[in-house]
């Protein structure tokens, strides 16, 4: 997916750093490449030097010089004024801020060239990203690109990637492939630590999606205000003019409030309580569920475009705003309302998204991604529901990631399951039985409960004994194809080893 794009020719420095540095402050060259990281810098590139903590960034400077770099444009400040370097070294105040906007002027401007739609919010994000990608991709002509936590590139080929949100660097990179192929629809995933730290400076947005916030990354952030401001900079500073915003969520509604009357806004809400609505005049869709069985979710929408009935084979209260979501930007992308409702209908599960397993003679295994108290509450929920006989919860907590929601996914999986088995997730470099007790904290009683950080163990363990009016939820991996301890990724598939017990007989 990620053919290196040729720039024999060379790309005037003086152009790439216009209005950040005085054009004669340095002799002009050309560049050919442009990097982020020292490690992967090759002759006549470009090296951005961004801030590395409290590292000095000096030996990377010297390994990217040393490996050909034909010029260093480093965080102004960060080197000491006796420095000396055989190539242009030039310094830029908040260069972790304009890194973006100067591989996009490397890379020709790719997202104004394409329909690029942003989603961002705690949970549904990878969901209402795989939905539209679906919904904006035609098998016979169009193809829709996808950046996110599942992989970068097309719906149907995606290369796993680092982070959800990639460095600025290789998302102008992906950006430009795309263009490239032709294709002019590309759905992004912005998480909070992308907007953080500002990898998607320069990006040309045209609709933004938020669907929810609750507890998540407060071991980045610090505080929930802090975590929202992030979320918020997403539709203030980025020029977003059309808005997709979940209406049922309190920081949606005082985020509506905040945007300008330039922008337009469409909210979703599944609720019929009218007084939500924002004193701001804003269009909205809303969605009626007359159907939410295991197998297939339909709703009733009433719309700006018309009303109409939806009909999806994914099921739960939260599939239905994030059905909503893609509803309303697709309409705003100027997509009749009954083809968006069939293309909506067509829509595939998304892998470690409520994946299913078994059922008939077997328990009905869920597979989901759910790591925060929200999501695991709104699963939970739905399968409680639909469960017949024991609703089990399997899951743990990631290692070096944010304690305080430990306690309450304890909590949360107390309420709603029957029986809950704590394990492993991904520790790191965390002890695992400390994690669990940690998880255990929020848990009052202690009746139907078992405790094995052997993850792949507890899985097979539980599937065996469980019978087939029982669901078992196993939380919190999802997708994942790893388990990290101690700095190492292990090999780790929950489906897998679902799949292998299944097929086994048990």
């Amino acid at each position: 997916m990620m053919a290196v794009l040729s720039k024999t020719n060379g790309f005037p420095l003086s152009i790439l750093l216009q209005g950040f540095v005085s054009e004669t402050s340095f002799s002009d060259v050309d560049v050919t490449g442009i990097a982020i990281d020292s490690r992967k810098v090759i002759e006549g590139d470009l090296f951005i030097a961004c801030r590395t903590g409290q590292r000095s960034a000096i030996p990377f400077i010297n390994a990217a010089v040393n490996a050909g770099a034909s010029a260093v444009v480093a965080e102004a400040g960060n080197l000491p004024e006796s420095l000396i370097c055989s190539v242009p070294l030039l310094c830029v105040k908040d260069l972790h801020s304009k890194a973006g906007i100067i591989a996009d002027r490397f890379y020709g401007h790719p997202s104004a060239e394409m329909t690029v739609i942003g989603v961002t919010g705690t949970n549904g994000k990878t969901s209402v990203s795989h939905i539209l990608a679906q919904s904006l991709s035609d098998a016979s002509q169009n193809v829709c690109g996808l950046i996110g936590t599942l992989g970068y590139g097309s719906i149907n080929n995606l290369i796993q990637g680092l982070n959800t949100t990639p460095d600025p660097i290789t998302l102008h990179h992906l950006l430009a492939d795309m263009r490239d192929q032709n294709i002019d629809h590309v759905v992004l995933e912005v998480s909070s630590h992308g907007l953080d730290q500002h990898r998607i400076a320069g990006v040309d947005f045209d609709l933004g999606i938020f669907t929810n916030l609750s507890r998540d990354h407060l071991d980045y952030h610090g505080d929930m205000k802090n975590y929202a401001n992030a979320k918020r900079r997403f539709f203030t500073d980025y020029q977003i003019s059309k808005a997709v915003i979940n209406l049922d969520d309190d920081f949606g509604r005082s985020l509506i409030k905040k945007l300008g009357n330039d922008v337009q806004v469409i909210a979703y809400t599944l609720g019929a309580d009218t007084n939500l609505k924002p004193d701001k005049n804003v269009s909205v869709v809303s969605g009626k569920s007359i159907s939410n069985h295991s197998d297939k979710l339909q709703l009733e929408v009433n719309t700006p475009w018309g009303e109409g009935s939806l009909s999806a084979q994914l099921f739960g209260n939260f599939n239905a705003y994030n059905l909503l979501a893609g509803l309303s930007a697709l309409c705003l992308l100027d997509i009749p309302l009954d083809q968006a409702l069939l293309r909506l209908s067509q829509c595939r599960n998304i892998p470690g998204r409520m994946e299913r397993f078994g059922g008939n003679l077997h328990p009905q295994v869920i597979v989901d991604y759910a790591h925060t108290p929200d999501a695991l509450e709104q699963v939970l929920q739905t399968l409680k529901a639909q469960c017949q006989g024991t609703l089990y919860c399997v899951f743990g907590c990631g290692g070096e990631r944010d304690r305080g929601k430990r306690s309450q996914m304890g909590a949360v999986a107390e309420q709603y399951a029957d029986a809950i088995v704590l394990t492993s997730d991904n520790p790191r470099n965390e002890d695992p039985d400390a994690i669990i007790q940690d998880i255990l904290s929020g848990i009052q009683k202690h009746n139907q409960l078992t405790i094995n950080a052997d993850r792949e163990k507890v899985i097979v363990s539980t599937i065996t004994a469980a019978s087939k009016n029982d669901i078992i939820l196993i939380a919190g991996k999802g997708h994942e194809n790893y388990q990290e301890i101690r700095g190492v990724r292990h090999f780790f598939s929950d489906q897998q080893i679902v799949r292998r017990v299944l097929e086994s007989g048990r």
